[in-house]
Formats: C-alpha cells, structure tokens, sequence
C-alpha cells in the first residue's frame, strides 16, 4: 500500500490451478471510497489455470464485475494492469463468464505481441453469443511485465519466435539450432534452466544437454543444441523449467506455450531415391554419418500406395531381414530392391532406422516410383521373348535366384508360381508370334494364358513303368519322387530333360523348345530300376503344348502343384516354432548365397545377449534347434547374422517367447 492505493492482489504468480475459485470482484467484496483509494491488481502472473465460477463451472480466469453495485463503489477506478495474462484454460488469457461486456483500459500482457492472436486467446462473445465482449482499446503489452514474477515469455528457434512466427519457421532437421529463452524480467544466471522438447505430455522426451549462456542483464539464454535423428518428429512442444527469479528466489513457473516442427528423420533423407526398373522398384539412400546417429543396427523399409482421391493406404513393411549398409568399397549407400511390384502401380517408400536399442526412428522422407512394363514371358526384361527367357525360367524353377526375375512376365498364366506349365506356355508365345508375344505385362486387362485346368493326365504304373494318357497333346511334365527313387527315361524325341532335387524330393522335368509333344494318348515315361522300391508320385504338374493346364491324377486322386523354391536376395527368417517355447525351438532361415559366418543370437528386452549359436552357412534353405531351456520365462529378440568378406551382409530377427 503506497500514497493512498492499496493492491488488494499484486506481486503474485497465480499458477497450475487445476479447478478453483480465486475471487470475485463485486460490489460485496470489493467496497469503493472514492474519498480514500483505489483498489489495484497488478504486477501478476496469471498464468496455467482453470478458475471456477460459483455454479461450478470452469471459466478460465475472469475478472467478474457482475451483479449489483454498491453506490460507493466505482469499478472502473480498480486499476488492473501490468498483470501477465496467457495460457490458462485451452491456452487461453481468459474466459469470461456473463453478457455484460467488459472494458479493459489499464495495460497487460496478453501472450502475445501479435493483436490476432491476443484476441484468438480471450474466450468471449465471438466464441459464445451468450456472452459478453471484451474490449481491449488497443491497450497491451506487446512484451510482460517486468514488476511481475519472472517467467518465461518467448522462445525463439533459429531466430523465430516459436509462438507468434511458428508458420514462418522451417521444420527443425539434424544440426546445429540455436534454442533462445526471454525472461521478463533478470533471472538468477548462476541456476541455468532445464530447455526440454517432446511430442507429448510432460514435453521433455529430449533434454537439452548442452551448455548455454546468459545475456548482460539475465533475461535472454541462449544454447546451440545438436538435433540427431533419433528425436521424435513432428510438432515438439517447449519445456523450461528450473529457472530462478534473482529477486524473489524462487523457481519460475514451468512453460510448455512454445512449439516447432521437427523432422530428422526427414532432414536426414534427403538422398533417398527410388528408381523404376522392370518388375521392381530399387531404393537406395546414404547411411548418417556416426556424428548423426552413431547406433544404426539396420534398417526397415515401409510401402503405401495412394488412392484416386489422395487417401493414403495402410503402411506395409517390406524386408524379412534387416537392410544394412553395403559394404562393397565401389559402392557407398544403402540399398533395397522391391521386386513385388504390379506393373501400372504406383507405390510409396519410406525407411525407418533400427537403433543397437531395437527401438525405431521416425518415418523418412517418401519416395514414389512406378515400375516399367514389359512383356508376357519375358522373364528376364530384356523386351524381347526368346529362348534366354526360356533359360531364365528353368533357372528359376532349379531356385538359383535369377535376377533379375520379372515374375509378373514370368508367370504366364498368372497362378502366383514358375513351373513346368510357363516353360510351354513361353514356348507358345515364342512360336506363334501371336498378339500374346505384344502383350505388355500392365497387371491390368492382360492377356494371361488360363491357369485353368481344360482336361486331365492320368498316371499308371504297369509293372515297373509309368505310362501318362491325355486327351490332349501334352507340352511339359514335371514329376516329383522320393529322393532315392531311381528310374530309367524312355526315348521321348525332341523332348529335354531336367533332373533335380527340391525339398528332400527328386524331381523330373519333361518339357521342349521346339513345342513337340511328349504324348497324344497313352504314352510309356519311365521304368524304374529297382522292381523292390515303392511306387509312389507325390506331386506332379502337367501342360498342352499350348500352354493349358491338365489336371494330374495318380491312383484315383488329383497331385498337387510343384511350386518353384524360395528365392530372395536376403536372409529370410522363415519360421521360429514352437513359439511360445518350452526352451527347444526349431530356426528355418534362407541364405541366398553360401556365407562365411552365420550365428544365431538372442537377446533379452533389455538388450543384453543371453545366448549365441553357429549356424549353417550354405546357400538355400536350412533347419537348426536351438535349446534355450535356462532362459526365465518372458520375451526375447532372435537375430540371426550373416557375414561375408569381412563385412555384415544380412540381419533378420523375431521375437521368441519362453513360457
């Protein structure tokens, strides 16, 4: 109280109420002397709080000059100024509560030096016709109150204030930036504040760990932070705290009104492209360099596609096996090649970073791309269909991983597999010339040849030969057998013979280049050597000379389909079983070519490796069990890696669950 004018609230910092009534200003509790003083509020922080009315409800902060007046009580003569008033309910300066409008003439601070967002932040009639307006008279602080509390009241990022010019700031990438906090008034320079960032509540998933400075007079610290990717991306909110008023001695209040975006994941993908190619889509991207990220284990890599109204679609993740850096001296990215692409689509790309912690970064930036079109059985992309298509093929079908291998091409008859039935149809398409020979694989409206069966080929053995009997002139047959039959191929003119091993079973392929027939009723294959071993066809493919399906029937029953083998450019971890396990579980992984190290390791959700084990490193499919018995109960990460010519060459993992 000062000659005659008495603050009746002043000096305070009126803070994180969470549901309260502070006062109500009217003619009861606030007598008036025009004779003797005036009653003030000033030099306040209003700041983080949700005040009550008297029915209960929740109206921000409001100075209410409601009801009857005492006669003696002149309310326009309370000077309310040099008061902080932002954030409170939603954000706001205030709410208030009642029609009549309101007049504030002294000068405050409203959160804001732009006039838009001072009025955005002040809940009135333009919010609710059922209340009153507040007018402001063009009267406010562009900047707080020194005479209040110290608090914070602007944070720039780069130079941008990260509230009044957040549409004008840039999105914040992998750096350098320079963080800057204005205090209202002088700050204790020997307490630093604790800056903090974070995409939700309580803002400090990213603290800020480096040294800053103070300015001359304590209100302005200043800090340079190094932004790596691993930080949340997207809009981050701005946490201070720990600051302290040099003269009251107290902490400042904490604030989170400030916000950027962040995009480092992003900003670090800016060399990520996507390139088409026929039947596949290949991506390439530079690894971070360690003083950005300095734990890459691997990384993943994600598709979408977008519909005709701009919709995005669900998000897929591409790799089995974990994409790493290439070690190849003459090649200096990160590579992936996307082979199951329709051709005529359009697809999406982003990657995400695998940290040694197993944890993801942020999405990169996307890349799109389209693959090219090509022919129907040019297999190998070449844009002609011939007999090196042919070779492509049989290739394929012996699972020596071809590529590249346009399957979309390959697959003649569109049945999702490479056997003995696209061999002829191929052959067809060669020979006839047809318009089958112009048909560009689009995946839309092609010409496929029928991948329905149009008859059938019944099997018989006779004494120790097998004999094959169609209605129709037959152009390709595959047999499979047990491993350890042995047999003798009858003299079939014009007609080539393919001899191999797929899955414990030998397998026979019959097919020609020249389109001549290997039997137009009932026609001898095969004698078998050993009179003593079990007649047996497990499974069996049958095609016309015009590319057809036959149905294959032995004994009375219809054979399944001989699919050609897993082919893959990287380790696939095909199966883990049992899982949940007792401890003994059974690992089925494929190695796309021999390696020199392959090991199986696991590891707790702590990251920390309880278990490690060699595995076999020839090229194709391998089985292992693994005994983990002495693990606790819980859940683990299974990793294979495999290793050739000094450097780490594929990872794939799953996650394991001892019961």
């Amino acid at each position: 109280e000062s000659a005659g004018v008495a603050n009746i609230f002043g000096d305070n910092n009126v803070t994180n109420i969470i549901s309260g009534k502070l006062i109500q200003f009217d003619s009861w509790y606030a007598p008036y002397n025009m004779n003797t003083y005036s009653e003030n509020i000033m030099y306040n922080n209003f700041t983080q709080n949700n005040f009550q009315s008297n029915s209960g409800n929740l109206i921000g902060l409001d100075f209410d000059w409601a009801g009857s007046k005492n006669p003696n009580w002149d309310h326009d003569n309370i000077d309310i100024s040099q008061n902080n008033f932002f954030n409170n309910r939603y954000g706001l300066s205030f709410h208030i509560s009642g029609n009549t409008d309101r007049f504030m003439q002294g000068l405050n601070y409203y959160g804001s030096s732009l006039e838009d967002t001072i009025n955005e932040n002040i809940y009135d009639y333009f919010d609710d016709n059922g209340l009153g307006v507040v007018y402001l008279g063009g009267n406010y602080l562009t900047s707080p109150s020194e005479g209040a509390h110290g608090i914070v009241w602007k944070v720039e990022v780069n130079g941008k204030d990260a509230q009044d010019e957040y549409d004008l700031m840039d999105p914040v990438g992998v750096g350098t930036h320079e963080f800057k906090v204005y205090f209202n008034r002088e700050m204790d320079t020997s307490v630093d504040p604790q800056i903090s960032y974070g995409v939700a509540i309580p803002y400090n998933q990213k603290i800020i760990q480096e040294e800053g400075s103070w300015s001359e007079d304590g209100k302005i610290y200043t800090v340079n932070h190094e932004v790596n990717i691993g930080a949340a991306d997207g809009i981050n909110r701005i946490r201070v705290q720990d600051a302290r008023d040099l003269f009251y001695e107290w902490d400042i209040p904490i604030d989170v009104n400030h916000h950027f975006i962040l995009q480092s994941a992003g900003s670090a993908s800016t060399g990520f492209f996507a390139t088409p190619g026929l039947g596949k889509i290949a991506l390439e991207w530079a690894a971070p360099s360690a003083d950005a990220l300095d734990d890459v284990l691997g990384y993943n890599m994600y598709r979408y596609q977008v519909d005709a109204d701009g919709n995005e679609g669900d998000i897929t993740k591409l790799n089995e096996s974990l994409i790493i850096e290439d070690t190849d001296d003459s090649t200096t990215g990160v590579y992936f090649t996307d082979y199951d692409v329709v051709e005529g689509e359009t697809y999406f790309y982003k990657y995400k970073i695998l940290r040694t912690s197993f944890e993801e970064t942020d999405y990169s930036n996307a890349v799109s791309a389209s693959p090219l079109t090509s022919l129907l059985g040019d297999s190998n992309g070449d844009f002609n269909v011939n007999v090196l298509d042919l070779v492509h093929d049989v290739d394929y079908i012996l699972g020596n991983n071809p590529t590249p291998f346009i399957f979309v091409a390959g697959d003649v008859n569109a049945d999702e597999t490479i056997n003995v039935l696209d061999i002829v149809g191929t052959v067809d398409i060669i020979l006839t010339g047809d318009d089958a020979n112009d048909t560009e694989v689009d995946s839309q409206n092609i010409q496929f040849y029928p991948s329905t069966p149009i008859g059938y080929a019944r099997f018989t053995w006779e004494g120790d030969d097998l004999y094959v009997e169609s209605q129709h002139n037959i152009g390709g047959i595959q047999l499979a057998f047990d491993q350890d039959f042995e047999y003798v191929l009858n003299d079939l003119p014009g007609i080539e013979r393919l001899d191999y091993e797929q899955e414990d079973q030998k397998v026979l392929m019959l097919y020609s280049f020249n389109n001549n027939s290997i039997a137009s009723s009932k026609t001898k294959l095969l004698t078998r050597i050993n009179s003593e071993q079990e007649i047996n066809i497990d499974l069996a493919v049958v095609g016309t000379t015009t590319g057809s399906k036959l149905t294959p029937v032995f004994e009375g029953s219809d054979l399944d389909d001989i699919d050609s083998p897993l082919q893959s450019d990287q380790l696939e971890f095909m199966s883990m079983i049992p899982n949940p396990s007792d401890g003994l579980v059974t690992l089925k992984y494929y190695l796309p070519e021999q390696m020199d190290g392959v090991v199986a390791k696991v590891y707790d959700m702590l990251g920390r490796m309880v278990y490690i084990q060699p595995l076999e490193r020839a090229e194709g499919e391998s089985q292992v069990q693994m005994q983990l018995d002495r693990l606790q109960k819980g859940n683990y990460i299974v990793l294979i890696t495999a290793d050739k010519d000094g450097g780490l060459r594929h990872i794939a993992n799953k996650i394991l669950v001892i019961k």
